[in-house]
């Protein structure tokens, strides 16, 4: 199943938006997910069915925050509402893929240490 299929199978609208519209909230979940996982780029993605399903579930998370762009925390009334950069449900399908990075220090650089 393709994040495609993912996001809109998860939005049941029954009036959904265009398949531009979707792609485009599927790019920002693949460059938001990218980054989390400090990958250089969008192409070294996995493709694997884990990962096409987190992609459509952000790009679902986006399009549900239209018109909350930036803000982190909103209240109208009684309902308070707030916001995280990325879900936790997500972020747990994207631990399996989280590399740990090594840093020795101090760098060897092939002089002697003081």
């Amino acid at each position: 199943m393709s994040a495609s299929d993912v996001f809109f199978n998860l939005l049941a609208d029954p009036d959904p938006p265009s398949q531009d519209t979707a792609n485009a909230f599927i790019a920002q979940a693949d460059a938001l997910i990218a980054g989390y996982l400090t990958l250089p780029g969008v192409d070294l993605l996995p493709d694997v069915p884990a990962m096409h399903q987190a992609r459509g579930m952000l790009a679902l998370v986006l399009y549900n925050r239209r018109g909350a762009e930036g803000e982190t925390k909103r209240a109208e009334g009684d309902v308070v509402t707030w916001f995280e950069s990325m879900p936790d449900i997500i972020k747990i399908q994207l631990r399996p893929f989280r590399n740990a990075r090594a840093v020795a220090w101090p760098p060897s650089s092939g002089s002697t240490p003081l």
